[in-house]
């Protein structure tokens, strides 16, 4: 059963109170003026200003060994070898001799979704070693210090899973360039905050399944063109994201592409079935996105902010800057959740 939240009566009260996502100090409270008593009468003191408590940034370290799950999956007992792979690549070391030529040969598929993979070459050789060639001038450092700058300036300790997912996909959607390149690559979308539509994609998957959202790019048409977004997990329901769409929507700012269901996604011009994972372990996905928990409140989304604090967000739509709705922040597992709490006009 929907529940509903009462109308607000004034978005100028609560607007003060917001503690956005992208903020990281918290608004002191303007000190009550001292008032004119009756003559001779002493001035009332002006109570003590009271400041909200400060949002802490979310303590990140990059885990350069983490996989999508259908990625892990695939990789099966080759799993040492895919980090003893990352490990030899991180080190700049010349080879890494791995247990065996076809260990060897899926450790290296995978690797080609790491970050890491623009930094070197691999051949493999049937005894299972593997002799890695320096590629660019980067360092796995670089990249890990970059991922970690970008997530403690979106994310807060104690921004909630739906709160993290939104922060992340405007990190993504709005705080990168859309350029196509031949020498776009993950690495270089993190590090420059620049790349193509296959790096949105990619960059949005990296940073969810970083912060613990499960996620896995998707690739399909949008009319005759090849195109990638991301299948993600929100509330234990499957919901599709376009960060390349919302950065030419609404400069990334919106909400328009974010949460989709599989009619949302054909609405928008993107045709289903789709294709999620990658190589050996892609695989085609007719519906994968029926919940359509989002598609009322967040289509057309242009601008929001969210306060951390009450976990709630608002939204305006069609580029107005008023917010004419809000919704509570806090998700449930599909089996436990009713529909968003919601304060329309």
């Amino acid at each position: 059963m929907k529940r509903f939240v009462p109308i607000l009566l004034s978005l100028a009260v609560l607007l003060p109170a917001f503690s956005g996502c992208g903020d990281q100090s918290g608004a002191a409270a303007s000190p009550t003026p001292a008032s004119e008593a009756g003559a001779g009468a002493a001035l009332a003191e002006a109570p003590a200003a009271t400041e909200a408590p400060v949002l802490t940034p979310r303590a990140f370290t990059a885990d350069r060994y983490l996989l999508s799950a259908d990625a892990a999956a695939y990789l099966g007992n080759a799993r040492d070898d895919y980090a003893a792979l990352i490990d030899a690549v991180c080190a700049g070391a010349p080879e890494a001799q791995l247990s065996g030529y076809e260990s060897a040969a899926l450790a290296a598929e995978v690797f080609a979704e790491s970050p890491y993979s623009a930094l070197a070459g691999l051949e493999i050789a049937e005894n299972g070693a593997v002799t890695i060639t320096p590629a660019g001038s980067g360092s796995a450092e670089e990249f890990d210090s970059a991922a970690e700058l970008l997530v403690e300036g979106a994310v807060y300790a104690e921004s909630n899973e739906l709160e993290t997912a939104v922060s992340l996909y405007r990190a993504v959607s709005a705080g990168c360039t859309y350029a196509e390149s031949g020498e776009n690559s993950l690495y270089r979308m993190i590090v420059e905050q620049e790349g193509g539509n296959a790096e949105f994609a990619a960059a949005l998957c990296y940073l969810f399944n970083q912060n613990g959202i499960a996620a896995r790019i998707a690739s399909g048409t949008a009319g005759d063109t090849e195109h990638r977004w991301v299948i993600a997990e929100l509330g234990g329901q499957p919901y599709h994201f376009d960060p390349t769409f919302e950065n030419s929507a609404t400069g990334g700012r919106g909400l328009s592409y974010f949460g989709m269901s599989d009619a949302a996604r054909i609405y928008t011009g993107c045709a289903l079935p789709c294709t999620a994972g990658r190589g050996g372990y892609a695989e085609t996905l007719g519906a994968p996105c029926p919940d359509t928990h989002f598609d009322e409140f967040f289509t057309d989304v242009t601008s929001w902010d969210c306060d951390v604090r009450a976990h709630f967000l608002y939204l305006a739509y069609g580029f107005e800057t008023e917010y004419l709705n809000s919704i509570e922040t806090g998700l449930q597992s599909t089996a436990e959740q009713g529909e968003i709490a919601v304060q329309a006009e």
